[in-house]
């Protein structure tokens, strides 16, 4: 069997998610069967990814001219591989891989899976009933549709989208390897509160109601690090000089970067599973987070985890209430062993090979003979990185987009 995985951006949690399902298809498959194809600027972001083939195609950012090199490097990437499945992933490659594929004369399997739908969002807007309005159009030209958490789930259900080709694969990730220690009790804390944020500093992300948060409590009763980068939205963020700020860190680094920090805060308007929690709950960390998107079906609100109301004003305050009122070497326990019970990664992977393989016991839309030699074309030589290329998926992380209040 051979698939061909399609991305338009790796920055964030899908570099993550390809990490975890990428060498066990190679080892399922071969490494000559499992091709990938992302944004040239951005293929150290899955340097790790060493055993595979990699194709690039050049992207400059969320525009038209960059649309239509995704589109017509998914076309050229199935001639020259003739792939048995199409993984497309997110919803710019799986708009534009669908609509690709749909007008080929020989088409392989599509499984789309979204990583968040546009539409799964608190407000409802004309772009909001746009986009589930589109999505559910394309919803035909997939064989098969990806969820990866019970909240994507519902959101389709509300939505009533057709759920006979949807299929429940919640994400996992592999335990910590030898060397990295789950953090099972917080570390001894003295002074404030240490918070970390970890992520894109995006409006989805809620990083703008976490430092109006943080302005409004106590001096010195917390600290507050923001890892990461603005992606998508354009709005400045003016930052509190107080706030340590730093660009994206090695994904291996994060074990040893949650154990400086009491609690993980991830206060999104909206997510599908980010991955970044089940690193949390991995390391045994305890996570303030959103009760929007997938959070409330896997943190029980002072148990494994803090839920917040981002909608009302001082959550945060009343989260490191909680925690001053919590045993937290409990939570901690708790954190870890969520992990444990629904993120460990053979449920994922091996949902993921059973789909495929009943996609391919299915005969493909057109026949054999409609595919000439003239379809096919050479195969270019094979990309394989290096773990020497480096391990910083995010780039620098610039963050010139960032304010400090003046004085």
């Amino acid at each position: 069997m051979k698939i061909l995985h399609v991305s338009e951006s790796l920055i964030g949690g899908l570099a993550s998610y390809l990490e975890e399902i990428i060498p066990h298809q190679t080892a399922q498959f071969g490494a000559d069967n499992v091709v990938l194809l992302v944004p040239a600027a951005q293929r150290e972001h899955i340097a790790s990814l060493n055993g595979c083939a990699i194709e690039t195609y050049h992207r400059t950012g969320r525009n038209l001219s960059s649309m239509l090199a995704l589109g017509s490097a998914i076309r050229q990437s199935i001639q020259r591989h003739d792939p048995d499945v199409v993984h497309l992933h997110s919803s710019i490659a799986g708009g534009m891989g669908r609509l690709v594929i749909a007008g080929m004369r020989r088409k392989p399997h599509v499984v789309y899976c979204a990583h968040c739908w546009a539409f799964d969002r608190p407000e409802q807007t004309f772009a909001t009933r746009f986009w589930m309005a589109l999505e559910r159009m394309l919803t035909r030209r997939a064989d098969a549709i990806v969820s990866i958490s019970p909240h994507e789930e519902e959101v389709l259900r509300r939505a009533r989208f057709p759920l006979a080709k949807t299929r429940l694969i919640v994400s996992g990730m592999q335990d910590l390897v030898h060397g990295q220690t789950a953090q099972r009790g917080a570390a001894k804390r003295v002074g404030p509160w240490r918070l970390l944020f970890v992520g894109r500093l995006d409006r989805q992300k809620g990083v703008d109601l976490l430092l109006r948060e943080y302005e409004l409590l106590k001096q010195k009763r917390a600290s507050l690090s923001l890892v990461g980068s603005k992606i998508v939205n354009s709005s400045r963020l003016v930052v509190p000089p107080e706030v340590h700020v730093s660009g994206w860190v090695p994904r291996e680094t994060l074990p040893a970067l949650f154990e400086e920090y009491d609690a993980i805060i991830m206060p999104s308007r909206w997510e599908g599973m980010p991955l970044l929690a089940i690193e949390a709950l991995r390391s045994g960390r305890i996570l303030i987070c959103s009760n929007h998107g997938a959070f409330p079906h896997f943190i029980q609100d002072g148990v494994n985890g803090i839920l917040i109301d981002i909608a009302t004003t001082g959550w945060l305050g009343k989260a490191l209430k909680v925690l001053e009122h919590s045993d937290l070497a409990a939570m901690s326990a708790a954190a870890r062993t969520t992990y444990l019970a629904m993120f460990a990664p053979d449920r994922m992977n091996q949902g993921l090979i059973e789909l495929y393989e009943s996609l391919v016991k299915r005969p493909r839309l057109q026949s054999e003979a409609t595919a000439t030699p003239r379809d096919r074309l050479p195969v270019p030589e094979r990309v394989v990185h290096s773990t020497a290329m480096g391990r910083d998926r995010h780039g620098s992380g610039q963050l010139d987009t960032l304010e400090r209040p003046a004085g």
